[in-house]
């Protein structure tokens, strides 16, 4: 039952609006850090799950369990709220907890998620406390910025909706029973003329929540307007639940058509990676430069899964893990940057280290891992990705491989601008307190644990079957997908 726990324990937080304002965030934190409990007695004795047969007469169960795929990244989400909690103000409203809490167990429930409709329903319930969040707390812009991202996302969630009714009728034609399990469901036949468009219809919705170029509109008023914890969360844990899916959903349902598309959605990942990089070079403002890295980095790990290769699949679940620490902990950092400065503008900032020494050594430290270095997390995940994409395709690891050297340049140009150079005497500037350095330490040696020990995760990943790394792995030797 740790794995029902996980997604339930999160709904807990709405003690909050029994008790003053004041005890919210307490309340909050503490509801996160009991998640975060049960994830380490999951990781320590992974149990059975649950699989209750929700709507017999639908072949629907509730099934929720613990693989290699998932698992990692059920301890990245209860590793970041946490971390996104204690970064926010303490005068928040209860709602503002209450909603973030909620996206951890909708997201948790994707993660775990065995059967489709189950994974459907988690899907769009990560759409609520999103829009919420943003409506309430992303500025003046916040209406506007809630509803794009609202409107984007339900436009991906119906070509989802088809495809889930979709699949699970042509299996029962298939079989003769009518089931949603991914596990039976790996093993039915879409080579007929409905495959490639049910096979485009979960892309789509994959693509926008991830977000992937070109389907990322809703991505820079969400990342630019929101608090920075509120941006940490999206881009630490709710952006990995589109190429999650990928893997989860595409890889063992529709093998055959991502192998015949496999050049095509290599191209697709390596403009979106260019483009972020480019977006971020060209950057004047220091969280939408983060942004569009993350966004780069969206691509990298898209390259990975579309190699159809082993290495560039566990690469792609490993770089998962690793760029939500790595992107939770800049957008924190930047966040904290802008309210001890009053600035998030290049222009505004210049030779900080002075002042900000705290700031100045962890910021250095995530744009190193951001950009690659050996013996960060960041670089253990790009290697494996390597791995599978010149196996796949030398041309897309040419081109990943340029834009690492752009991306050294931005993430370099970012801390460069920012923390060195001329210093601005007359700009007001606050450093870290010893609690945002304990916050941002727990992160940085995360980071720095799986730059040193990558096999903590790929030594665990795909130990449940039929699994995207067994699919891609017996295909490419020669067998069948199903």
């Amino acid at each position: 039952m740790q794995v029902f726990g996980l997604v339930l324990v999160p709904w807990v937080g709405l003690l909050g609006f029994l008790f003053p304002r004041a005890w919210a965030k307490a309340i909050a934190l503490i509801v996160s850090l009991v998640d975060l409990a049960l994830f380490v007695t999951l990781l320590a004795h992974t149990g059975p799950g649950v699989n209750w047969n929700w709507i017999p007469e639908l072949g629907i169960h509730f099934h929720l369990a613990a693989d290699g795929l998932g698992l990692f990244l059920v301890g990245l989400s209860t590793v970041l709220v946490p971390a996104v909690i204690l970064a926010s103000p303490r005068a928040e409203r209860p709602a503002y907890y209450f909603w973030i809490l909620v996206s951890e167990s909708a997201a948790l429930g994707v993660f775990l998620a065995q059967d489709l409709v189950s994974f459907y329903v988690f899907w769009e319930v990560v759409l609520i406390p999103i829009f919420f969040l943003l409506s309430g707390w992303a500025g003046e812009n916040g209406h506007a910025t809630a509803l794009r991202w609202l409107i984007m996302n339900l436009f991906g969630s119906f070509f989802m909706l088809i495809g889930v009714v979709a699949v699970g009728m042509i299996h029962q034609t298939q079989t003769g029973h009518l089931t949603f399990q991914l596990a039976s469901l790996a093993a039915t036949n879409f080579h007929g003329a409905a495959g490639p468009w049910l096979f485009i219809a979960f892309l789509v919705a994959f693509m926008i929540k991830a977000p992937l170029w070109p389907l990322h509109g809703w991505m820079p008023s969400a990342y630019g307007e929101s608090p920075p914890p509120v941006t940490a969360l999206i881009s630490g844990v709710l952006s990995k639940l589109g190429v999650f899916g990928m893997l989860r959903v595409l890889v063992p349902l529709f093998y055959p058509q991502m192998r015949a598309w496999e050049p095509w959605l290599i191209a697709l990942a390596a403009v979106g990676l260019v483009y972020g990089a480019v977006i971020a070079l060209r950057g004047r403002d220091v969280k939408m430069t983060a942004a569009y890295a993350s966004l780069s980095h969206m691509g990298m790990i898209s390259l990975g899964i579309f190699s159809l290769t082993t290495a560039g699949a566990v690469g792609a679940t490993f770089y998962m893990v690793a760029h939500g620490l790595m992107a939770g902990g800049l957008f924190l950092l930047l966040g904290w940057l802008e309210r001890g400065t009053g600035s998030r503008a290049l222009s505004g900032l210049s030779g900080l280290n002075r002042r900000l020494p705290r700031l100045s050594a962890w910021f250095q430290l995530f744009a190193l891992a951001m950009l690659g270095l050996p013996g960060l997390a960041g670089f253990a995940g790009e290697y494996m990705i390597f791995q599978g994409l010149i196996r796949a395709n030398v041309a897309a690891a040419v081109v990943a491989g340029v834009v690492l050297i752009v991306a050294s340049w931005y993430m370099i140009r970012l801390f460069q601008g920012a923390m060195q150079s001329t210093p601005r005497e007359e700009a007001a500037a606050v450093d870290l307190n010893f609690g945002q350095v304990g916050l941002i330490g727990v992160l940085a040696a995360l980071v720095v644990l799986l730059g040193v020990w990558p096999a903590a995760i790929t030594g665990h990943v795909g130990t449940l079957r039929p699994s995207p790394y067994h699919v891609v792995a017996l295909v490419r030797q020669g067998g069948s997908a199903q």
